[in-house]
């Protein structure tokens, strides 16, 4: 019997109406809880450099392609075997993924296992055999096609989506560039300025690169930040524009189309080479291509590396296997604050233009939390839960000790490595004529039970005063400037190197020339929760120079003693009582191999003491028969424990041995 001839409901379906009830049913089963996932936090587009075009192809291959591949499929099926053959499978499509909604209600909810998946199977062959055998389930999907367009359009008006695919503002033309003045701007993270100086104002020697900037090049001390989080303080940076006020959980998607004249852009349209690495914001030039941009987001969406991944999106961990599949053969960007900040750190070094008219920014989320860096650069692992975001202190002296040791062995880690950029630019000839900033975009607290990050009346001093140098061309002598200066003034500072005058949308100063500033006596701040607030700086100095007392105190003798105690390191422990311990993971110092990349040297682990012991004073950890560290024990429940970062020199191939010791009051 010939088409024309078959019944109606026997009639073949058009292509274009087997795509929209396929692409109908993976909308809602799919494609709505990826973008859900997807449009996640204001840098969710930024952090790989996603722009208009680059959505606009995700949405074709999150929304539009798996249905056509379907399609495609079954046009094949209907070809070999026929249309009712077809019709089968095209059931057992729609069935499944409107069954697959059914299973993330039900994984949302706590059913228990059988529940979960023998229900969907039902519920997935009812609607299987309803599409085979009636108009009306077949009319049905029809309509579900209408799920298409409406997720899409969800996703597009989503925050931080429209920030991107709305007009934009228009950008400010940009004369050609006749300067040949390299210029490097360096942003760390979470980096107050107490962490690197001593009592007496000077930067602490043991920082070698730091300290070295500071006799050389021009030292602001009286710098300040003009937000708590680099969504609102890098785009001030990179703009020389006063943040945006509005504080709270939703600012402006901190990329191109919200900022449009950022260094990086005025720099590229003036005929400037621009090399850059920005794992948050979007204001240089995009690194990753468009199938990594693109896969790479997905793979984040469903959590395929999170420790903490989202409600899956299929059994069987299905949906985080097909995104690393899609990823497979694209770059994998390094993570925000994992373990590729090393790579990421030398990989831009690696790449570092020789040309004179270069502009080179980098933005690296270190000292930043996730603390994992040794200062020669291995990594290990600390144990902290997946869910802890660290946003809050903790109470426990034992623990803030720990906290701060290992933030300032990740912060030797990160003046070595800026000690390998500048010996780049010296090897290459552009370190002598080149314009060369070191700053942060904010700091960070280490106060018992206060906030870590969220500025407040009480952290201000460790959050808002930052370092800030500035070598100038041809510099030959260092000099500290005094005066209040904050992230505004290195836009147009740069612009006078590149011998362009400041936008009309900058409210920073050139700082090139002044030998002092004026002092303010307070100054804007945006905070996350309250946005823009005006703090007074005469308490901000007060509370910084505190915050450099408790680091020397802490650590003044040795970053290996925050338990102090300082002459033992390097000894055996003689004369010391070994305490029993249950080690974290015990695993991990049988098989050490010292040429790794990670090494285990944070060490933790449960003290044998009675259940409800008092304090039992600090404590001596010994590595291979010599005391490595010492530190402060913390209660947690009815034990002690104990934590801290030992010596990557004192471990040694194979096995090794680690013995704690009671610190008694005569030693």
């Amino acid at each position: 019997m010939s088409n024309e001839q078959a019944p109606e409901n026997q009639q073949p379906h058009s292509w274009i109406r087997i795509w929209a009830e396929i692409a109908g049913a993976w909308a809602i089963s799919l494609a709505y809880p990826l973008y859900s996932n997807i449009a996640a936090g204001p840098e969710a587009l930024t952090s790989y450099g996603m722009r208009r075009f680059d959505v606009l192809a995700l949405i074709v291959v999150v929304s539009l392609l798996g249905p056509l591949v379907i399609m495609l499929a079954e046009l094949v099926i209907r070809r070999l075997f026929g249309e009712p053959a077809r019709r089968i499978v095209q059931g057992i499509v729609i069935g499944a993924l409107l069954a697959l909604v059914v299973w993330q209600w039900l994984v949302g909810e706590g059913a228990g296992t059988i529940v979960r998946n023998l229900l969907p199977i039902m519920i997935a062959g009812l609607i299987a055999w309803l599409y085979v055998k009636t108009e009306l389930v077949r009319n049905f999907a029809l309509m579900l096609s209408f799920a298409t367009v409406v997720v899409i359009g969800a996703f597009a008006i989503d925050y931080p989506i429209r920030d991107e695919l709305l007009p934009h503002e228009a950008k400010a033309s940009t004369p050609e560039i006749n300067s040949e003045t390299p210029v490097v701007l360096v942003i760390f993270d979470e980096l107050p300025l107490a962490a690197l100086e001593k009592p007496d104002g000077t930067i602490d020697p043991r920082f070698t690169t730091f300290s070295m900037l500071s006799r050389k090049a021009s030292w602001y001390p009286g710098a300040v930040s003009v937000a708590d989080q680099t969504t609102f303080a890098l785009p001030s940076i990179l703009t020389g524009e006063d943040p945006n006020p509005s504080g709270g959980n939703e600012p402006p998607a901190p990329g191109a189309s919200n900022y449009p004249d950022s260094l990086c852009r005025i720099a590229e349209d003036g005929g400037y080479l621009v090399h850059s690495y920005e794992p948050i914001t979007d204001l240089c030039v995009p690194r990753w291509n468009l199938g990594t941009q693109i896969t790479a987001t997905i793979r984040r969406a469903v959590g395929a590396d999170s420790s903490i991944p989202p409600d899956p999106l299929a059994p069987g961990a299905l949906d985080q296997k097909v995104a690393r599949a899609l990823n497979g053969p694209f770059d994998l960007p390094w993570t925000e604050i994992g373990v590729g900040r090393r790579e990421a750190f030398r990989d831009f070094v690696g790449g570092l233009p020789d040309d004179p008219r270069s502009l080179s920014v980098l933005h690296i989320a270190l000292p930043h939390v996730m603390w994992s860096y040794s200062p020669d650069g291995t990594s290990y692992e600390d144990f902290r839960p997946a869910s802890d975001t660290m946003l809050i202190n903790p109470s426990t002296n034992g623990e803030i000790k720990r906290n701060v040791q290992q933030m300032m062995l990740q912060l030797e880690f990160t003046d070595r490595e800026l000690g390998k950029l500048i010996r780049k630019m010296k090897e290459e000839g552009t370190w002598d004529e080149s314009l060369f900033i070191v700053t942060a975009d904010h700091g960070a607290a280490f106060e018992r039970n206060g906030s870590r990050r969220i500025l407040d009346s009480k952290n201000q001093g460790w959050i808002m005063p930052v370092p800030l140098f500035i070598k100038y061309p041809g510099q030959q002598r260092g000099q500290v400037v005094p005066g209040t200066a904050d992230g505004r003034d290195i836009a147009p500072t740069v612009l006078n190197a590149l011998g362009l005058e400041p936008l009309e949308g900058m409210t920073g100063t050139d700082l090139t020339g002044r030998d002092s500033l004026p002092s303010k006596k307070k100054n804007d701040v945006v905070d996350t929760i309250g946005g823009r607030i005006e703090v007074e700086l005469a308490p901000v100095e007060r509370e910084r120079r505190r915050a450099s007392r408790i680091f020397d105190r802490v650590l003044g003798q040795s970053f290996y003693a925050p338990g102090g105690h300082a002459d033992l390191l390097g000894k055996p422990p003689r004369g010391l009582s070994e305490l029993g311990y249950e080690a974290t993971d015990a695993s991990l110092y049988e098989d050490v191999d010292t040429t790794s990349d990670e090494i285990p040297a944070y060490f933790q682990a449960r003290l044998d003491l009675p259940g409800g012991s008092p304090y039992p004073g600090p404590v001596a950890i010994s590595l291979n028969g010599k005391v490595a560290a010492t530190t402060d024990p913390w209660a947690f429940g009815d034990s002690w424990y104990t934590g801290v970062v030992l010596p990557t020199a004192g471990f040694r191939d194979g096995a090794n041995e680690i013995r704690v010791y009671e610190i008694g009051s005569g030693d």
